[in-house]
């Protein structure tokens, strides 16, 4: 039996209305990438997308997990009481079962936000947004996890994983050599910016991470690369190098917003992103990248953090840049 892949386009209740599980069908039978979000319409666009393909969801061998965001392995819990192997990358595997094991975590990482100016109304938004977020996350045991440069075998086929942190700390694609194509998951996607954010007791500097991540992807000679939002990429060298100019536009945009006096990363959000347009869970990402940002220029030397008497965190154009902040 050759190699075959399969994209599965799967709704989601979001403004992002799909995403792109995958079916891989080889010598060693059926084996499914990524789920979509635990939602009866979810579950019943899977079922019937794997029928149309002639697999049952009971007759897959394994799922792989790319990372622990929600819209991702919603139907993990599901797929494994049928008998399905659930794989993951370590990381975020472990990042996961100490998400479901606390909810109080939702709470805290909101909290956090207080004293970076964010109002109290939007932050309550915020954690209504992560409330409904956990309603659709069964929880489920990973029964194995994988390490970056291990081979996995998914129906039958070897694919190298490929640890790419940054959209989430422990974020894996698959690359399968024989073929040159890559399963990407969402560390490059080929219309919209994969969303990096700063998250309590994830990773120290997680943008950072994601541009290390980027370089790592490109160069590797692939002839297609499989996203879990949108159509495949025949140019995956072009849209990492437009990503990575990305960053660094809005890096600049940042230092740009601090001009003049300190500012929150509230302000420095609303800088960034058109907040009013942006519902509870998008304002929340906004948010979340707003301090993906600021923990990297920090780290660069590009801005520095002033606590104020009434405990809010600002800051301010540090180093060299400062000069030139003050006049864009």
């Amino acid at each position: 039996m050759a190699f075959i892949l399969q994209r599965l386009k799967l709704p989601l209740p979001l403004r992002l209305d799909h995403i792109n599980a995958y079916l891989v069908a080889g010598p060693g039978g059926h084996a499914l990438i990524d789920t979509g979000m635990a939602t009866p319409d979810g579950q019943q666009a899977l079922e019937d997308a794997l029928r149309a393909h002639g697999v049952e969801p009971a007759g897959l061998r394994q799922l792989f997990i790319t990372h622990y965001h929600g819209d991702h392995w919603g139907h993990a819990a599901w797929l494994r009481s049928l008998g399905v192997e659930v794989v993951m990358p370590r990381r975020d595997s472990e990042l996961l079962q100490a998400w479901l094991a606390h909810p109080e975590h939702d709470e805290r990482s909101v909290s956090t936000f207080l004293r970076r100016g964010v109002p109290a109304g939007v932050l309550r938004r915020a954690a209504r947004a992560l409330v409904s977020m956990r309603r659709l996350s069964p929880p489920f045991q990973t029964d194995r996890t994988v390490e970056d440069g291990e081979v996995l075998e998914l129906g039958g086929e070897p694919f190298e994983v490929v640890v790419t942190p940054g959209h989430s700390p422990g974020h894996a694609c698959l690359l399968h050599r024989p073929s040159r194509e890559l399963i990407c998951g969402d560390h490059v996607l080929p219309h919209i910016t994969p969303n990096v954010s700063f998250e309590l007791g994830a990773a120290e500097n997680p943008l950072a991470d994601y541009r290390a991540s980027l370089r790592r992807v490109r160069g590797l000679g692939l002839e297609r690369a499989w996203p879990a939002h949108g159509e495949p990429m025949t140019d995956l060298d072009a849209r990492v190098t437009e990503l990575l100019a990305h960053h660094e536009e809005r890096e600049a945009l940042l230092l740009r917003g601090l001009a003049g006096e300190p500012r929150t990363a509230y302000e420095l959000a609303g800088h960034l992103f058109e907040l009013p347009r942006l519902d509870s869970w998008e304002t929340w990402m906004a948010l979340g990248e707003t301090m993906a940002h600021v923990v990297a220029a920090q780290a660069r030397g590009r801005l520095r953090l002033l606590v104020g008497e009434d405990g809010i965190e600002r800051y301010l154009i540090a180093g060299p840049d400062a000069a030139r902040g003050a006049t864009c």
